[in-house]
């Protein structure tokens, strides 16, 4: 009886061990930073004159202080929630052959066919996920989860 016990006892405290092991599975995080990679405007791309569309997604600084405006929680769904209206914005543009310009901050001018200009500091900290059309004449901030109706109105 005396060995049978000896025997027993690892694979029992084998057991034992294995079953207190907890696995967890790794969290996904998304990084503050996951905004899609934008076009990095020229010199010369910085002073815009024809029709396009301006998306804009926050900068790392502008993240920050979503999160801390939002909490820690509710800016991973707001993130979600805008990536996927840009992606849909994007899409519907592309079909209808609109420039897209993906800055990543700084300052764009834009210059009306008719005179005058527009200067937009996308450095701000408060633009986060944004898009304007500029018709060639005038800059418009848009709704991106109403681009369809948007479009309409400004880029004829």
């Amino acid at each position: 009886m005396k060995t049978m016990k000896k025997h027993l006892i690892l694979p029992v405290t084998l057991l034992t061990f294995a079953a207190c092991h907890e696995s967890k599975t790794p969290e996904e995080k998304i990084p503050t930073d996951a905004a899609p990679p934008a076009q990095t405007i020229t010199e010369s791309a910085s002073q815009i004159k024809d029709p396009c569309a301006i998306l804009h997604t926050p900068d790392s600084i502008q993240l920050e202080h979503l999160k801390k405006d939002n909490g820690e929680e509710a800016f991973y769904t707001i993130n979600e929630d805008y990536q996927n209206y840009m992606a849909d914005a994007r899409a519907f543009l592309e079909e209808k052959g609109v420039k897209i310009i993906e800055p990543t901050g700084g300052k764009i001018s834009f210059h009306a066919a008719k005179g005058g200009a527009t200067t937009l500091n996308l450095s701000d900290v408060k633009y986060n996920w944004e898009m304007w059309l500029f018709d060639g004449d005038k800059l418009h901030k848009v709704d991106i989860m109403d681009i369809e109706n948007e479009y309409k109105k400004y880029m004829k």
